[in-house]
């Protein structure tokens, strides 16, 4: 651990850039402090990806909890996510606790013994996987995602492409091959694009089109069926039609979560029809009689001549 925090100490007088490197931006909160709830965010980012792994949790009131123990856990779960999303460094560790990132560091002393505890858990982490690891501290200003999440009481999900759980194997699903190209890349990818799910539709109709709703229940199973109707409760024929379509994807081979996440994008995302935009056509007013070919102000000019 001494090797570790010697070679950080070097870069605190360093200006570090983090164009090439891959980040992790964590945050705790606790309410009241102490002795509260604590929750605690973070944000891994891989130099080599397009997109961020988030992450939050709670915990409940304790005697012991405190801001800076909150912080401390945040720092260890982003740790946890990017060996498991692996990080392979160099890698930035950005957090707004100056107590925190000064003590990984090794520039101030930690006394408390549950702090301790979880400094040593962070080390080994860093000492088994040979990060080259950079601490730098910035103004909560600057780390407001990962401030947010910690103070959000809705749990942020992550999945991985090996955790997430299909029910029907792709290559035998009743899909055209264009579409089972589609739905396995959006299977391997951590957080698919907006653009990916607005892309992925049937093209036409196909088998699973024209099954009615037991039928399709039928097929998934009662799992796939619980979570469908969990997800889209109500025996309304809105919500029917919605679990409907989230088992079709399902059964298309998407995986459970991007099917559910599919059927919502595709209600937010829905067009309004369009209204006509034919004008309506104005009669036009005839202002003149027509009477024997002539103007209604004709004179004859002989009945008239002096």
């Amino acid at each position: 651990m001494q090797g570790i925090t010697s070679c950080v100490r070097l870069k605190t007088i360093e200006i570090i850039s983090t164009r090439d490197m891959d980040l992790i931006t964590f945050d705790g909160s606790c309410s009241p402090n102490p002795g509260g709830c604590m929750g605690v965010g973070w944000v891994v980012t891989l130099n080599n990806s397009s997109y961020s792994i988030l992450g939050n949790d709670r915990l409940d009131k304790s005697n012991s909890n405190n801001a800076l123990f909150a912080e401390y856990i945040a720092l260890k779960k982003g740790m946890l996510e990017y060996v498991k999303a692996d990080g392979q460094g160099p890698l930035t560790v950005i957090g707004d606790s100056q107590t925190v990132i000064y003590q990984m560091r090794g520039i101030y002393p930690i006394e408390n013994h549950h702090i301790k505890a979880i400094y040593e858990d962070i080390s080994s982490i860093i000492k088994q996987y040979e990060l080259d690891i950079h601490f730098r501290w910035v103004p909560r200003i600057q780390n407001q995602r990962a401030d947010r999440l910690s103070k959000s009481k809705q749990k942020v999900r992550i999945e991985y492409p090996n955790d997430r759980k299909c029910i029907m194997d792709i290559e035998i699903a009743p899909i055209s091959n264009n579409l089972r190209r589609k739905i396995s890349a959006m299977n391997s990818t951590p957080f698919p694009s907006a653009k990916m799910y607005k892309r992925l539709h049937p093209g036409s109709k196909d088998l699973l089109s024209g099954m009615e709703l037991y039928e399709l229940q039928k097929m998934a199973g009662r799992e796939a069926t619980a979570k469908a109707a969990l997800e889209f409760a109500g025996k309304t024929d809105k919500m029917k039609h919605l679990q409907a379509q989230a088992l079709r994807w399902m059964l298309r081979g998407l995986a459970v979560d991007l099917a559910i996440h599919k059927v919502r994008f595709d209600v937010e995302n829905k067009k309004a029809p369009k209204k006509s935009s034919k004008k309506k056509k104005m009669k036009k007013k005839n202002t003149s009689k027509s009477s024997g070919g002539r103007s209604k102000y004709y004179v004859n000019r002989k009945t008239f001549a002096f």
